[in-house]
């Protein structure tokens, strides 16, 4: 039975419904406009003489009933007289009991219509009809037929009418095929004929006539899908009278499947229920009127579909089923074509599902708890024959005892470290730790390897030193059981690992020089973790010998891991050798390889991305540099690297400040920041907070950024390479907006690459307060260093320009510096990094004539603004030059600011102008604008300044 679904109070309504079945008074019809401007063309067409025939059709609940009601309020409201019945299951078997249903009250002697008795009596006694003539059936069928075709045509040369009847499906076959003999006898008459029927359901004639129908140019036959979700949603606020929590529309969206039925049902029971509790009875109802019909074979294979879930596969199928594959598919046919079970086609094999969630979950319910835990045990034991075995985990579990404990800890063991490969981390805690309860007391042997397993889900959880303590443990007890030495020297890697991101660099240097490495029989992904530490370490000497080893791998394994990490290693090298544009290659070649070997994928790929990021960037390459940059790979990375995403994500954040975007760069340090908390390692949270302090002082917030110094200094370990080039990088950038360049870091060697664009910057900056506090020496230096550190690398050597500009405008050489900067500027802007073009345009406009100084100056400013940079702005202030945030200033403005300058109130200014104070308001309000002040105070040092 279908049920109204309900609409919302404060949504578009049309005219009233009236009494029906599966309406409500006043309740809007939601998201079936297109299937309702249908019916309302039909009417309209029947009303002018021109009727014909729709029929609707669609799953239980989907909402014909309600649509049927509304155009039945349509037609009323046009005029119509409306006919309507309803076929009932249990009277299927008693002939035209709709048609008598509906017809009754306009055939009675009291209706004034005189049809033909003897023809109708035996469906209206009260007819008082003659004695029936014997002969053909048939020809009385056809003559009775035509008895209520006349009947029909009287009542619509008194006006149109509309003929509705519902619930076709439960209708007997003389009552089909007398709705269909006037649905094609309608074309000429007032009259609209509409029948609603379910899908999916065994009914020849019925069948028959949707097809007769869909041909018929009088015609129509309506397919109703499921509601959109923006419908369910509308639907879902109705029943609430306010907008949905977006848990319970996503719970109602993903279970209902747009059946307006399940969503009214649903809607009310997880409100009232708090997203917890048994399914609504009426959906219930609704499921068990449908397995009802079912044979028992039709209805045990439905069982088994619907407990199995997502693993549905014929064979599995068959083996629980104890069905012949013959058997098992014409039993599919059936429940397919009652529309009970879906095939869905995949590469391998067809896989069959039941066609509703809620369906799933009714029929799941409505076993016992034993048939339940029997079923999953089953379908496990299936799957795990079947070699499917971390398939089989979600049905062991549910299968309670019934499963083999050795089964079991083998299934959950390998869905857990599944779960662990793809990042799903409370999936593994969960398969884990049922394997660890089991194997405890019934394979001990295993425990070991659960308890390396767990550690890695600690350290992807951020969870370091619990991780120590679980790899640990797992090694000892290996050891004392005497178990293969090999598997602990693999488990020993990771503890060296373990302690770098602890940030223990002794430690795991020490692990990993005892474990040694193994270049002929290591797995790539081994040898990747003497590759790290040596980087983490700096000990570049070891790295190149690592890279060496890597390159040469694929001569002893032939595997696109070994090929990723041997492009790697020649990568590496290239950096090593400042060869820019060779190390790009290689680490592109690298990435590639890496994405295609499968769950290793994103721990092979993750070096080459964090490498490419900085080189490309160097090459002038932002969007390389930001698209390998991907933060959603990380996951599956930081059961391996906790530090994964926080490293990957200040990349990142770097990149947008080359690119000119310092809002968006604050926003990737904000979540950088907030995963070194998660994974709350000083070494990690010094880094970050020293990250966001340098773009907090980009942006100008001086004060926020000394505050995130100061909260970096707490974590500040110099033993930490990467920390302390971004805790040097952030205190320069400080002392150079405060103009207190004595106070940064002396810049000391560099490295050759590591976070290539962090140690750009800081080098950069280094060279820029050495510049203001007047060390040329150390300027020079400076630019010796940013040539020196690669070739091929464009936007290195732009950046040594500027600062060789810089020097030169500080010696007073400035021909060689206006080249300089206007080259270096150039070259920037055309590598997208406007930010640090303006900054050489900033000098370059105190080397100009006035008017173009104030062009170069507007472009600068521009670039700022555009950045959200504060700093630079009122910079060019302090040097002369006016801000053109929104063009220069008018004459009379620059009047009022000179007079702003010399003291002068308002009502001075506006004396001496022969203005009104409002006037000089409005004047001041734009010079504040267009110069970036917020006060009158810095507006009249500004005139001053350049008075001077």
């Amino acid at each position: 039975m279908d049920a109204a679904p309900a609409g919302s109070a404060d949504l578009p309504r049309r005219g009233g419904v009236g009494s029906y079945r599966g309406s409500e008074p006043g309740v809007p019809l939601i998201g079936r406009d297109a299937e309702f401007a249908v019916l309302a063309g039909a009417i309209d067409a029947a009303g002018g003489g021109r009727g014909g025939v729709v029929l609707v059709r669609g799953q239980p609940g989907i909402g014909k009933s309600r649509l049927a009601a509304e155009a039945i309020g349509a037609a009323r409201g046009k005029g119509f007289a409306i006919v309507e019945g309803r076929a009932d299951p249990l009277l299927s078997g008693l002939s035209y009991a709709p048609i008598v249903q509906a017809f009754r009250g306009h055939l009675s002697e009291s209706a004034g219509l005189s049809p033909e008795p003897g023809n109708l009596g035996a469906l209206f006694p009260d007819l008082r009809p003659v004695s029936p003539e014997a002969g053909d059936p048939g020809l009385q069928r056809t003559r009775m037929c035509e008895a209520v075709l006349a009947a029909t045509r009287q009542l619509t040369a008194r006006g149109p009418v509309l003929l509705v009847v519902d619930d076709l499906h439960c209708a007997d076959r003389g009552t089909i095929e007398l709705l269909h003999y006037l649905g094609r006898n309608a074309e000429e008459l007032p009259l609209l004929v509409i029948g609603c029927f379910r899908s999916g359901v065994d009914n020849e004639a019925l069948d028959a006539m949707a097809e007769a129908t869909r041909r018929h140019p009088a015609g129509q036959l309506l397919e109703l899908a499921p509601l959109t979700d923006q419908a369910v949603r509308d639907l879902v606020q109705h029943v609430l009278g306010t907008p949905p929590p977006l848990a319970l529309l996503r719970a109602v969206t993903s279970r209902a499947s747009g059946v307006a039925l399940f969503v009214v049902a649903l809607t009310r029971h997880l409100a009232a229920s708090r997203m917890c509790g048994p399914l609504p009875e009426v959906i219930r109802d609704v499921v068990r009127e449908q397995i009802g019909r079912l044979g028992e074979v039709d209805r045990r294979l439905l069982e088994v579909v619907a407990v199995a879930g997502t693993h549905g596969r014929p064979e599995v199928l068959a083996d629980v089923s104890g069905m012949s594959l013959p058997e098992l598919h014409a039993t599919l046919r059936r429940l397919v074509g009652r529309r009970l079970v879906v095939e869905q086609q995949s590469a391998v094999e067809p896989l069959y599902q039941v066609a509703h969630p809620l369906y799933a979950e009714a029929v799941y319910h409505e076993l016992l708890l034993a048939e339940r835990r029997a079923l999953h045990a089953a379908i496990g034991a299936a799957l795990h024959r079947a070699d499917r075995t971390v398939a089989a985990a979600p049905h062991y579990a549910a299968g309670g005892d019934s499963v083999p404990v050795d089964r079991a800890i083998e299934a959950f063991s390998a869905a857990g470290a599944r779960a662990l490969t793809v990042g799903d981390l409370d999936e593994a805690a969960e398969y884990l730790a049922a394997a660890l309860r089991r194997a405890r007391d019934a394979r001990p042997d295993a425990v070991p390897a659960l308890l390396v397993d767990l550690a890695r889900l600690q350290q992807g959880r951020g969870r370091l030193d619990e991780a120590a303590e679980l790899l640990q443990d797992a090694v000892a007890l290996s050891e004392r059981r005497g178990q293969d030495t090999e598997r602990r020297r693999a488990w020993r890697h990771l503890q060296a690992l373990l302690e770098v991101e602890r940030g223990n660099l002794p430690a795991a240097v020490g692990l990993a020089r005892a474990s040694g490495r193994r270049p002929d029989t290591d797995p790539p992904t081994r040898l990747l973790v003497h590759w790290i530490i040596a980087l983490r370490h700096g000990d570049f000497p070891e790295l190149a010998v690592i890279s060496q080893e890597l390159v040469a791998l694929p001569s002893t394994s032939d595997t696109p891991a070994a090929h990723s990490v041997a492009h790697l290693g020649a990568g590496a090298l290239a950096a090593l050798a400042g060869d820019v544009e060779t190390a790009v290659v290689e680490l592109r070649s690298a990435l590639e390889l890496a994405l295609r070997c499968g769950d290793e994928g994103p721990r092979l790929a993750f070096a080459p991305r964090m490498m490419l990021n900085g080189l490309s960037t160097l090459r002038g390459d932002l969007v390389t540099a930001i698209r390998v940059a991907d933060i959603s790979t990380t996951p599956a990375v930081r059961q391996w690297l906790p530090s994964a995403t926080c490293y990957l994500q200040t990349m990142l954040a770097t990149t947008r400040y080359f690119a000119g975007d310092l809002r968006t760069a604050l926003s990737e340090m904000d979540s950088a920041v907030a995963e070194a908390r998660r994974v709350g390692q000083d070494r990690l949270m010094g880094r970050t907070l020293a990250g966001r302090a340098f773009v907090r002082a980009e942006r100008g917030h001086l004060d926020e950024a000394a505050a995130d110094l100061a909260d970096a200094r707490r974590h500040y370990d110099p033993s930490q390479i990467d920390m302390l080039d971004a805790f040097d990088l952030a205190a320069t950038a400080l002392a150079v907006r405060r103009g207190v360049a004595a106070q940064a870091p002396a810049l000391t060697d560099t490295l050759p690459f590591g976070d290539t664009q962090l140690n750009c910057l800081r080098v950069s900056f280094a060279g820029y307060a050495a510049v203001q506090r007047g060390d040329l020496a150390e300027a020079d230096r400076v630019v010796g260093l940013l040539r020196a550190a690669g070739t091929n690398a464009p936007v290195l050597h732009a950046l040594a320009d500027r600062q060789q500009g810089f020097a030169d405008a500080a010696r007073g050489n400035a021909p060689e510096a206006v080249d300089r900067l206007r080259g270096s500027a150039t070259v920037l802007r055309g590598f997208g990094m406007n930010l640090l073009a303006a900054q050489a345009e900033v000098e370059l406009a105190e080397l100009l004539d006035p008017p173009e100084a104030e062009v170069v100056t507007s472009a600068a400013t521009a670039a700022f603004t555009a950045a959200g940079s504060t700093p630079w702005p009122e910079r060019i202030v302090k040097r002369g030059h006016s801000v053109q945030r929104s063009g220069p200033l008018t004459r009379r403005e620059s009047e009022i600011a000179v007079l702003v300058g010399k003291g002068l109130s308002n009502a001075d200014i506006a004396s001496a102008l022969f203005l009104s104070e409002r006037t000089v308001e409005t004047h001041l309000r734009n010079v504040y604008r267009k110069l970036g002040f917020t006060s009158r105070v810095r507006l009249a040092h500004w005139v001053q300044d350049r008075a001077r």
